[in-house]
Protein backbone atom coordinates (compact mmCIF):
# COMPACT_ATOMS: atom_id res chain seq x y z
CA UNK A 1 0.00 0.00 0.00
CA UNK A 2 1.64 3.45 -0.79
CA UNK A 3 1.41 5.79 1.59
CA UNK A 4 1.69 9.81 0.60
CA UNK A 5 2.73 12.59 2.84
CA UNK A 6 0.90 15.90 1.07
CA UNK A 7 2.34 18.94 2.72
CA UNK A 8 0.54 22.28 2.00
CA UNK A 9 -0.29 25.48 4.29
CA UNK A 10 -3.11 26.40 2.58
CA UNK A 11 -5.97 24.19 4.33
CA UNK A 12 -8.54 23.82 1.30
CA UNK A 13 -5.70 23.03 -0.94
CA UNK A 14 -4.39 20.59 1.27
CA UNK A 15 -7.74 18.86 2.17
CA UNK A 16 -8.82 18.73 -1.63
CA UNK A 17 -6.11 16.48 -2.78
CA UNK A 18 -5.90 14.20 0.44
CA UNK A 19 -9.82 13.66 -0.68
CA UNK A 20 -9.08 13.19 -4.13
CA UNK A 21 -6.27 10.46 -2.94
CA UNK A 22 -7.96 8.65 -0.66
CA UNK A 23 -10.79 7.99 -3.37
CA UNK A 24 -7.82 6.58 -5.34
CA UNK A 25 -7.29 4.14 -2.45
CA UNK A 26 -4.13 5.32 -1.41
CA UNK A 27 -3.37 5.67 2.28
CA UNK A 28 -2.36 9.75 2.96
CA UNK A 29 -1.30 11.47 6.04
CA UNK A 30 -1.07 15.29 5.72
CA UNK A 31 1.07 17.83 7.21
CA UNK A 32 0.59 22.07 7.32
CA UNK A 33 4.12 22.69 7.15
CA UNK A 34 7.74 22.01 7.08
CA UNK A 35 7.97 21.06 10.72
CA UNK A 36 4.85 19.26 11.08
CA UNK A 37 6.02 17.23 8.09
CA UNK A 38 9.38 16.57 9.57
CA UNK A 39 7.84 15.45 12.69
CA UNK A 40 5.89 12.95 10.22
CA UNK A 41 8.91 11.99 8.09
CA UNK A 42 10.99 10.57 11.51
CA UNK A 43 7.48 9.16 12.30
CA UNK A 44 6.71 6.66 8.73
CA UNK A 45 7.82 6.06 5.29
CA UNK A 46 6.37 7.49 2.74
CA UNK A 47 6.35 6.34 -0.55
CA UNK A 48 5.82 9.79 -1.82
CA UNK A 49 5.79 13.56 -0.99
CA UNK A 50 3.34 16.14 -2.88
CA UNK A 51 4.67 19.41 -1.32
CA UNK A 52 3.99 23.01 -2.07
CA UNK A 53 7.40 25.15 -2.37
CA UNK A 54 6.22 28.10 -0.18
CA UNK A 55 5.44 27.27 3.39
CA UNK A 56 4.53 29.26 5.98
CA UNK A 57 7.18 27.47 8.37
CA UNK A 58 10.04 26.84 5.41
CA UNK A 59 9.91 25.41 1.94
CA UNK A 60 9.59 22.68 -0.03
CA UNK A 61 13.60 22.40 -1.01
CA UNK A 62 14.34 22.21 2.25
CA UNK A 63 12.13 19.86 2.92
CA UNK A 64 13.83 17.69 -0.12
CA UNK A 65 16.90 18.86 1.49
CA UNK A 66 15.75 17.20 4.88
CA UNK A 67 14.50 13.13 2.88
CA UNK A 68 18.13 13.41 0.83
CA UNK A 69 19.88 13.79 4.96
CA UNK A 70 17.49 11.47 6.23
CA UNK A 71 19.39 9.13 3.37
CA UNK A 72 15.33 8.54 2.23
CA UNK A 73 14.81 8.02 -1.64
CA UNK A 74 11.30 9.48 -1.48
CA UNK A 75 9.61 10.36 -4.85
CA UNK A 76 8.15 14.44 -4.93
CA UNK A 77 5.78 16.42 -7.01
CA UNK A 78 6.08 20.05 -5.87
CA UNK A 79 3.30 22.73 -6.18
CA UNK A 80 3.31 26.20 -6.23
CA UNK A 81 1.12 29.08 -6.90
CA UNK A 82 3.93 31.54 -7.72
CA UNK A 83 5.68 29.75 -10.79
CA UNK A 84 7.94 32.43 -11.52
CA UNK A 85 9.41 32.89 -8.54
CA UNK A 86 13.06 32.30 -8.87
CA UNK A 87 12.94 29.73 -6.53
CA UNK A 88 10.00 27.97 -8.16
CA UNK A 89 12.16 28.24 -11.57
CA UNK A 90 14.67 26.30 -10.12
CA UNK A 91 12.36 23.33 -8.82
CA UNK A 92 10.30 23.05 -11.73
CA UNK A 93 13.78 22.91 -14.45
CA UNK A 94 14.56 20.18 -11.69
CA UNK A 95 11.22 17.80 -11.38
CA UNK A 96 9.87 18.77 -15.00
CA UNK A 97 6.41 17.31 -14.93
CA UNK A 98 6.35 17.04 -11.69
CA UNK A 99 5.93 20.50 -10.96
CA UNK A 100 2.38 21.70 -10.97
CA UNK A 101 1.63 25.45 -10.97
CA UNK A 102 -2.23 26.00 -8.86
CA UNK A 103 -4.31 25.79 -9.84
CA UNK A 104 -3.96 22.76 -11.27
CA UNK A 105 -6.24 20.05 -12.66
CA UNK A 106 -7.17 16.94 -9.45
CA UNK A 107 -7.09 14.17 -12.50
CA UNK A 108 -3.33 15.11 -13.79
CA UNK A 109 -1.95 15.25 -10.12
CA UNK A 110 -3.54 12.06 -9.12
CA UNK A 111 -2.07 10.43 -12.98
CA UNK A 112 1.30 11.49 -12.00
CA UNK A 113 0.97 10.59 -8.37
CA UNK A 114 -0.02 7.32 -10.23
CA UNK A 115 2.74 7.02 -12.65
CA UNK A 116 5.54 8.13 -9.62
CA UNK A 117 4.22 5.27 -7.80
CA UNK A 118 3.90 2.47 -10.28
CA UNK A 119 7.72 3.05 -11.20
CA UNK A 120 8.84 2.61 -7.70
CA UNK A 121 6.30 0.40 -6.33
CA UNK A 122 5.23 -1.90 -8.83
CA UNK A 123 1.59 -2.04 -8.33
CA UNK A 124 1.08 0.64 -5.33
CA UNK A 125 -2.05 -1.35 -4.22
CA UNK A 126 -5.53 0.09 -2.86
CA UNK A 127 -6.18 -2.12 0.18
CA UNK A 128 -7.70 -0.62 3.41
CA UNK A 129 -6.82 3.16 4.49
CA UNK A 130 -4.65 5.13 7.12
CA UNK A 131 -5.17 8.17 6.67
CA UNK A 132 -4.89 11.74 8.48
CA UNK A 133 -5.40 15.50 7.33
CA UNK A 134 -6.55 18.15 9.21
Amino acid sequence: MALILVVEDERSIRQAIYFELIDEGYDVHCASGYWEAESALRAFDYDLIISDIFLDDGNGVQLMDLVRKMNKKIPFIVISAFPDSDLALQVKQALNDRFFEKPFFAEALKEKAGEILKDSLGDPGSMGQTAFCH
